[in-house]
């Protein structure tokens, strides 16, 4: 995405819940992913966190140099690999939030 001649950054979070004693298996796929995305064309930084207090809570960080290469990432054999591999495992809705670069 262009806008006034600048590459304009797509910095998301996403906030995710594992069903009760799924934890580890999403872990298990989330390690697997991650690995491939940052390999992806215009991926920057992808990284995903487990709570501390809560084994079924994940946070994941995502920066893509631009809205090409985030829609680019939804697009990939392992991106979709990683979605079929985890239906099921997932409980309530997540919570994805995305941010503009301001410093």
């Amino acid at each position: 995405m262009i806008s006034g001649g600048k590459k304009i950054m797509v910095i998301l979070t996403a906030i995710l819940r594992a069903a009760e004693g799924k934890g580890d298996d999403v872990e298990k796929e989330f390690k697997k992913l991650a690995l491939k995305v940052l390999k992806d064309p215009g991926a920057i930084a992808y990284a995903v966190h487990r709570a501390v207090d809560d084994p079924d809570k994940f946070f994941i960080y995502e920066q893509y140099e631009s809205q090409d290469a985030f829609k680019y990432h939804q697009q990939t054999e392992h991106f979709k690999a990683y979605r079929q591999a985890t239906r099921g495992l997932y409980s309530g809705q997540t919570e994805i939030t995305f941010y503009n670069k301001v410093a």
